[in-house]
């Protein structure tokens, strides 16, 4: 590492610290990152002290980190996706403008993420370059949650500030719950999308992942709008959709989000049970319209055909199943979920947002889901509650719970992105202090 400032609260020192706390793990079998510029990084962030303690003006992230998830291109490296077919491709010749944007405003690039290969799957597992686990299991034995696994651990671990990232069904919801971080899915439109590659082109989204709501919400703010402004207190009502009294939740996630709920009502946060029909009817529209399957398959077709070996087994099987999908359900289930988008407006009226538990339960053993078709139970159940936002195009953000692999989530209407993020900035210390100190 270079020279810089031996300041430990500065950002050099800091990053000097987690670096070497990563190469000291090795990190055998679950890889965290696939590519690094460490070197590089170390000397950006020395860089920016110099200049602040000149008096110089610097850009607002700077001092910050941040990793891209493999399925976005960066100069220098291939666009990988965490698979072998993709793994000897040519290095990436431009930036995607998602993480070009974040450098120019001055976060430090530190390294690429391992992801569930292809994007395929919500629990993180991937057959050729590790598994992450959460660090918020001792044992070392529980999935990360995916399919940004590697973004959310290096987060959570401290190793960066800021992940960017993709979301699908929940795809850097789930694995922030999972790490006890936040997690952010924007409205569509809302990021560049250029130079990401896709697994659904209907329901994909750039997204990220931080270490608080306050850092996700200034984040969003610099790609959105391209400046920070202050949130203005106002007014909020939650909603908690009806069928969750019903939904098969685990026990300690069930009481968790009691006890959120109650921390909530007890600072007068407004929430009240409402019926949410368009909810459920977004995911059996998709599921018999077999949208992501269709999708995925024709992106994929070519390099299947070329080198379906080189891919994981289960995730091949599932992208060619993917060609029976019938063009005719497909397009009439695009159809369905644009009216089923309009019903849940209606239905969300009077509301800023709806409030759920992240994921349905605790993160699993990934020895736990070696056997196929219970990998596959678990992985629909890890995504049953994330998906409504990716069905209906609305921006959802996860919150941690006090140190426990839970995440407590709020999604609002399409595009209140700002909104939400504000409420959820109010929020996530309720939250945070409610498990703390359990009732």
């Amino acid at each position: 590492m270079p020279n810089a400032p031996t300041d430990p609260r500065s950002p050099h020192a800091k990053f000097a610290a987690t670096i070497a706390d990563y190469q000291a793990r090795s990190w055998q079998g679950q890889a965290i990152f696939l590519a690094e510029r460490f070197a590089d990084a170390g000397q950006e962030l020395a860089d920016w002290e110099r200049l602040r303690q000149e008096g110089a003006s610097l850009p607002p992230l700077a001092g910050l980190t941040m990793t891209a998830k493999a399925c976005f291109d960066v100069e220098g490296w291939p666009t990988s996706c965490a698979s072998r077919a993709l793994a000897g491709s040519p290095a990436a010749t431009q930036t995607a403008p998602m993480v070009a944007r974040l450098r120019t405003c001055g976060a430090t690039l530190v390294a690429q993420t391992n992801m569930t290969e292809f994007a395929y799957g919500a629990l993180g597992l991937n057959l050729a370059f590790g598994t992450p686990r959460t660090p918020l299991d001792a044992t070392g034995e529980r999935v990360a949650g995916g399919s940004s696994s590697g973004g959310a651990v290096a987060v959570a671990r401290g190793y960066c500030d800021i992940a960017v990232c993709s979301d699908t069904s929940g795809s850097a919801r789930i694995p922030a719950a999972f790490c006890g971080v936040v997690g952010f899915k924007p409205s569509r439109g809302r990021y560049s999308s250029d130079g990401m590659k896709w697994l659904s082109t209907s329901f994909d989204v750039p997204g990220l992942i931080t270490r608080s709501a306050d850092l996700c919400r200034i984040v969003d703010a610099l790609l959105a709008h391209g400046e920070i402004s202050e949130p203005e207190p106002t007014p909020f009502r939650l909603a908690i959709p009806a069928f969750y009294k019903e939904a098969v939740i685990d026990a300690d996630v069930r009481d968790t989000f009691t006890r959120c709920m109650n921390a909530l009502a007890d600072e007068g946060v407004e929430i009240t049970e409402i019926p949410l029909p368009s909810l459920q009817s977004a995911t059996r529209i998709t599921v018999e319209g077999r949208i992501i399957g269709y999708e995925a398959y024709r992106y994929h077709e070519a390099l299947l055909k070329a080198a379906e070996h080189l891919y994981d087994p289960l995730i091949a099987t599932r992208l060619r199943q993917g060609a029976e999908a019938p063009e005719g359900e497909y397009r009439r289930a695009l159809v369905e979920l644009d009216t089923c988008r309009k019903q849940f407006d209606r239905e969300i009226e009077g509301f800023d947002a709806f409030v759920l538990p992240t994921v349905p339960m605790m993160p699993p053993r990934a020895s736990d889901l070696d056997e196929q078709s219970h990998y596959l139970a678990m992985n629909s159940r890890s995504f049953s509650l994330t998906e409504f936002a990716n069905r209906l195009d609305l921006p959802s953000v996860t919150l941690p719970a006090g140190g426990l692999p839970i995440g407590t989530m709020l999604t609002g209407a399409r595009g209140a992105d700002d909104k939400l993020l504000a409420i959820a900035g109010m929020l996530e210390p309720v939250l945070a202090k409610a498990i703390r100190n359990p009732l």
